[in-house]
């Protein structure tokens, strides 16, 4: 795979403090730390990046060794319990970067889920008493405007991480049949995808989500953690999963029915499938992202039932992280740019009869969207 350059990124994170006056920025957060070290970073930790350009790593000391030897290429700093916060304050001090303003990762609207790493309340509080001569702000945007746009090195990887979730979503289907539990798909799943490249499965959902009858159709139901509930004929299956490949993420799901689908599922289904179409077809470069969700959210209620089970949530970014811009939903502010990826979300949970989620990575060029997998977004009957 291409070579991805990090000077370059630290770059143009300083170049971001610069033009907004800031002295530093102080990422906590997963994704600021695998972006900008390139190394696997679940522990506390920290990366500084100044407007002048320094940029240090402050990490737990039980795991810093590991990634010194993976290739983390600026200088590490190790500390043990709860000494992130002070150890932070003493290299903004000796970066000269302790005063004016400085942007943490504190905050990201538009996410359902807090996004890994950022700081807590007390952490801020603590370091608001060492850094009295600073202004600390939520810094998220300092780093998530150089993520928004891909770079084709991270194209390459976020192609194969699609193409490692395809593998894994056809191993699941092949292994459906009756009598079959869900922990057991999603074992097949997990299997193909680390036989494949992937090296973690990074959902707070359970890692790969199956879902099967009744449990894939929870009234705005998103979450299907795998049990021990067999699967039957006649049902719909969610199988969506998470792969990690080199750093960059993949989320894929695609509706599966095993059996034939009565007429209120086949009502559902065809729903379902004329807004992701939509949805796909609105995906333009230069078009509002809040005007791609009043697109699906109309199409949606062109049904009754697609006007009360459809979801207004159609996605979220992919990168270094899923909890990032571009947010698929009313309150997003962004604009579709050639270089984003989104996996592109579409939602419908009527109970007990029907449920479909779309998890669907897609790449936005000059044109429209470029699906990043394989298969395509429909309802993939079997049996």
């Amino acid at each position: 795979m291409e070579k991805i350059d990090f000077g370059a990124r630290v770059r143009a994170v300083a170049g971001r403090l610069q033009a907004s006056g800031a002295s530093a920025y102080v990422g906590t957060r997963q994704a600021s730390l695998h972006y900008l070290c390139g190394t696997f970073m679940p522990w506390r930790g920290a990366v500084i990046v100044t407007a002048k350009g320094d940029c240090e790593v402050l990490y737990w000391a039980m795991d810093s060794e590991r990634i010194r030897a993976e290739g983390c290429p600026h200088p590490i700093h190790d500390f043990y319990g709860s000494g992130l916060i002070t150890l932070i304050a003493e290299r903004l001090n000796a970066l000269g970067a302790a005063k004016g303003t400085i942007g943490l990762d504190l905050s990201h609207p538009g996410a359902a889920q807090i996004a890994p790493g950022m700081l807590t309340a007390g952490e801020f509080i603590e370091l608001q008493k060492m850094l009295s001569g600073a202004d600390l702000e939520n810094g998220v945007r300092f780093v998530d405007d150089v993520m928004l746009i891909k770079s084709p090195a991270e194209i390459e990887r976020l192609r194969l991480a699609a193409h490692v979730a395809d593998k894994g979503f056809h191993a699941g289907v092949r292994a459906i049949r009756e009598g079959v539990t869900e922990n057991h798909i999603a074992g097949v799943v997990e299997a193909e995808i680390r036989d494949h490249g992937s090296t973690w499965a990074w959902s707070v959902t359970g890692g790969t989500e199956v879902g099967a009858g009744e449990r894939t159709a929870f009234l705005r139901g998103v979450t299907q953690q795998s049990t021990d509930r067999k699967i039957e004929r006649n049902e719909f299956v969610v199988i969506d999963l998470h792969p990690l490949i080199d750093l960059y993420m993949s989320d894929l799901s695609i509706p599966v029915f095993f059996g034939k689908p009565s007429g209120a599922q086949q009502s559902a289904i065809s729903c379902w499938e004329d807004t992701v179409s939509a949805l796909m077809a609105s995906l333009k470069p230069g078009r509002a992202v809040r005007d791609c969700v009043a697109t699906g959210v109309a199409t949606f209620k062109k049904s009754e039932n697609g006007a009360k089970y459809g979801l207004p949530l159609f996605g979220h970014g992919l990168g270094t992280c899923a909890r990032t811009r571009p947010f698929m939903n009313a309150s997003s502010d962004d604009v579709l740019t050639p270089g984003m990826v989104i996996a592109l979300g579409t939602h419908y949970y009527e109970p007990p009869i029907a449920g479909m989620r779309l998890e669907y990575p897609v790449l936005i060029t000059e044109t429209g969207a470029e699906a990043l997998a394989p298969t395509p977004p429909k309802v993939l009957r079997i049996g």
